[in-house]
């Protein structure tokens, strides 16, 4: 019997930068192997072949994709051995164990010197573009947050925080229904959306589909939706519950899901851009509405419209300058390619089998 494949992001594109969680996932992993090198696609290849390896042998996985090419997979991790594989080229990912839980395969030694040279110039021009490009996106979505506060000083105005705060309570006494576990509740981190080039994508669907409840949370910026969320985790792991904290794609402090894998649920920001509603058929769909909690005078209104506007605009800037990033970057990670002796990359990369 084959294993399951559920699918997160391993990096999302925030107003505060690049955002990871992989520090938070290698202290899940009783063992680390830690692909270190100048990448190019090849890796990714690799990765899939790691996992559906686990997979065909009855083991459930997890893919971390990466946020500028559909398809492509930063990361596999092994749930039930706890082993991560981790393409591991960004310098605050480093091994800290090394003779016990971490691992160095080196991917170096795989590149082709006078085919580096050969593309030179084009290698120096496309990392010029690249980062351009990136610094681009990343003021934008720094702009669009920004922005985002603004929105969020005219909601939290005209907000009834006590009639938040009982419907609140309300919703968590009918999750938990008094339950304590005699057990350390255990909190792990995962990126469910991000901005791509192609727009707002996520894989909720994939990432939910086995759980029985859903709680979809329908509010305006800035009304309790995180803080309700982060209220969340903290309860359910006082009650011994483990807990899932899946963080937003686009501001790096708040989240956007909570998990509770014992109860097989799923309580999220279900506004836009992962907007989603009840299915039919699933009888554990549920709408938390916390819209009516918040009561906007017509001033409020139509300034909220300007606001949005520009806030649409900002992410739209991003959206094109994240395209241009990706070019720039596709055509480096294919020159890598190219420039990579397979007979070495395939020694190197059996040791992974």
């Amino acid at each position: 019997m084959k294993g399951s494949i559920t699918k997160f992001f391993g990096q999302a594109m925030t107003g505060q930068g690049m955002k990871n969680l992989y520090q938070e996932i290698i202290k899940e992993a009783d063992k680390v192997y830690f692909l270190k090198g100048i990448f190019g696609f090849n890796v990714s290849n690799l990765l899939k072949e790691i996992g559906y390896h686990y997979v065909n042998k009855g083991h459930d996985i997890e893919f971390f994709y990466d946020p500028l090419f559909e398809n492509t997979i930063q990361a596999v991790f092994i749930k039930d051995i706890h082993t991560l594989f981790l393409k591991s080229s960004t310098p605050s990912i480093e091994p800290t164990h090394l003779g016990t839980r971490d691992q160095i395969i080196s991917f170096y030694e795989c590149l082709d010197e006078a085919s580096l040279k050969k593309h030179g110039q084009r290698i120096k021009e496309l990392s010029e573009e690249i980062n351009k490009w990136h610094n681009k996106c990343f003021a934008s979505l720094q702009s669009a947050i920004e922005i985002h506060d603004e929105w969020e000083e005219q909601t939290q105005s005209h907000m009834d925080w006590k009639g938040l705060e009982q419907h609140r309570d309300e919703l968590f006494d009918q999750i938990f229904d008094g339950m304590l576990l005699n057990k350390k509740g255990v909190l792990t981190h995962r990126l469910f959306g991000t901005l791509t080039p192609n727009g707002a994508r996520d894989y909720l669907q994939n990432i939910t589909r086995n759980l029985e409840r859903r709680y979809f949370i329908k509010g305006l910026p800035g009304t309790g939706k995180s803080s309700m969320l982060k209220k969340l985790t903290q309860d359910a792991l006082k009650r011994g519950f483990d807990v899932q904290k899946v963080w937003c794609g686009l501001d790096s402090k708040s989240i956007d899901m909570v998990i509770l894998p014992e109860l097989k649920l799923c309580i999220f920001d279900s506004t836009a851009p992962h907007e989603y509603f009840p299915e039919d058929g699933r009888a554990g769909d549920q709408i938390v509405d916390i819209v009516k909690h918040c009561k906007l005078i017509e001033e409020a209104e139509e300034k909220i419209q300007e606001i949005s506007k520009e806030y649409r605009n900002a992410i739209q800037h991003a959206t094109n300058y994240a395209k241009l990033y990706a070019e720039a970057e596709k055509e480096m990670r294919e020159i890598i390619d190219l420039s990579t002796n397979l007979s070495k990359w395939k020694t190197q990369s059996a040791h992974l089998f």
